[in-house]
């Protein structure tokens, strides 16, 4: 019995191995009747699910071109790839009167930024938004706002370079940002 016991531990060892073994065959031979990664098949979404997924939110899809594109690197971070803005935070341009309305005022706050308490759609907002007047040409400015004004259900006319560089030569000299009555101020632009 004594002896017995001094090989009871290598008996376990070598069943395990043995089982293992076992195991390992039996897993080889089953091989062919389960998937293997490079047997996933692919997924393509139906053709219209993109356009039926965004009515069921009531997003649209950004639109492609300069405009966009600028849109997305310069704006969409504050004012939302929708248009929507954030509530309380930075204000919506979808349906902006004030972006759609006469087009020397949004010019003048993307060239200059803006400042101060503004009111819209009921809700209230007192930030600061960044000048790109330096940052951008007469042409990235018309590209991004004629983008903004005919998107998110806004239609208002294009902005042209021509445009932007009225109100830059109009604003030349300003070194803080426009504030609601200072937009107020402003001449309208030639179309």
């Amino acid at each position: 019995m004594a002896n017995e016991s001094k090989f009871y531990p290598y008996a376990r060892i070598v069943a395990g191995v043995a089982i293992a073994a076992v195991l390992l065959i039996l897993i080889s031979n089953l091989q062919g009747f389960f998937v293997r990664p490079e047997d996933d098949p692919e997924w393509t979404p139906p053709p219209g699910s993109e356009q039926l997924a965004q009515a069921a939110t009531g997003e649209q899809q950004v639109a492609s071109g300069p405009g966009a594109d600028l849109y997305a690197k310069h704006c969409a971070t504050c004012h939302q790839p929708n248009g929507k803005g954030l509530p309380g935070v930075y204000p919506p341009l979808a349906g902006s009167e004030l972006l759609q309305g006469e087009p020397a005022r949004p010019i003048a706050i993307v060239l200059h930024g803006f400042t101060g308490k503004i009111q819209r759609n009921g809700k209230e907002y007192n930030g600061v938004m960044t000048p790109f007047g330096n940052l951008l040409s007469n042409e990235e400015i018309a590209q991004i706002l004629s983008h903004e004004r005919s998107s998110w259900g806004n239609s208002a006319d294009a902005v042209t370079p021509e445009m932007v560089a009225q109100v830059r030569e109009m604003t030349q000299g300003r070194t803080q940002p426009m504030t609601e009555e200072d937009l107020m101020k402003l001449e309208p632009v030639s179309q």
